[in-house]
C-alpha cells in the first residue's frame, strides 16, 4: 500500500512539473520563477512581466513599452536578461538587440541571457532553441552577437557608439543608456 501512495506521489509530482513547465512556456511571469526557483516575483516584476509578453505578441495599443523603475528592483533582470531568452524560446526567428551605455554592460547581457538557454531547465521548456555549442558550424556565438542554431533569431550586444547600421531587428532594448553620474 505505501509503494502505490509513493508511486501515485511521484506521479503527481511529475504531473505538476509538467504543468509548470507548460505554463513558463506560455507566460513570461511563470518562465522567470521556472528558470530561478529562488526568484521573489513581486507584483510590479509581474506587472512588467506581463507587458513584456504583450509586446512580444503584438497586443500592446503600441510597439513601444518604456519601464520606470528604482535602481536595484529588478528591471534588467527581467527585461533585459529573462526577456531575450523567452522571447526566443517562443520564436527562434525573433531578432533582438540590447543597448547600453556602454558595450562592456551590453555584454554582461548577453552572456546572462546565454547562461539561461544553456540551462537544463531552459532545455526542458523551449528544446529547439539552441546556440552554438562549438558543434554546430556556421552560427556565431560570442559576447557581441549570438544566433539561434537552426533559425534566424539573433541577439546583439551594443554600447553607446556601437553599430546598429543595417542590422534589422524585432525587438530593441536601451537598458541603462546613460552611464549612473554618482
Amino acid at each position: 500500500m505505501k509503494k502505490a501512495k509513493d508511486t501515485d506521489l511521484l506521479h503527481e509530482l511529475a504531473l505538476e512539473r509538467e504543468l509548470f513547465r507548460r505554463e513558463a512556456e506560455r507566460h513570461f511571469r511563470v518562465f522567470l520563477d521556472y528558470t530561478q526557483q529562488n526568484y521573489s516575483r513581486q507584483w510590479f516584476h509581474t506587472l512588467i512581466a506581463e507587458k513584456c509578453q504583450a509586446l512580444f505578441e503584438g497586443t500592446l495599443p503600441t510597439n513601444k513599452l518604456m519601464i520606470f523603475v528604482p535602481p536595484q528592483n529588478g528591471k534588467s533582470e527581467i527585461v533585459s536578461r529573462k526577456f531575450p531568452a523567452w522571447a526566443l524560446g517562443r520564436n527562434p526567428n525573433t531578432r533582438l538587440v540590447g543597448c547600453s551605455y556602454s558595450a562592456d554592460l551590453a555584454q554582461q547581457f548577453s552572456r546572462s541571457i546565454q547562461r539561461t538557454i544553456d540551462a537544463d531547465c531552459y532545455k526542458e521548456v523551449f528544446p529547439d532553441t539552441q546556440l552554438n555549442g562549438g558543434k554546430q558550424s556556421g552560427f556565431i556565438r560570442n559576447v557581441d552577437l549570438f544566433e539561434v542554431v537552426g533559425y534566424g533569431g539573433f541577439y546583439k550586444a551594443v554600447g553607446v557608439g556601437g553599430s546598429l547600421t543595417g542590422t534589422p531587428v524585432d525587438i530593441g532594448i536601451i537598458d541603462d543608456p546613460v552611464k549612473d553620474a554618482l
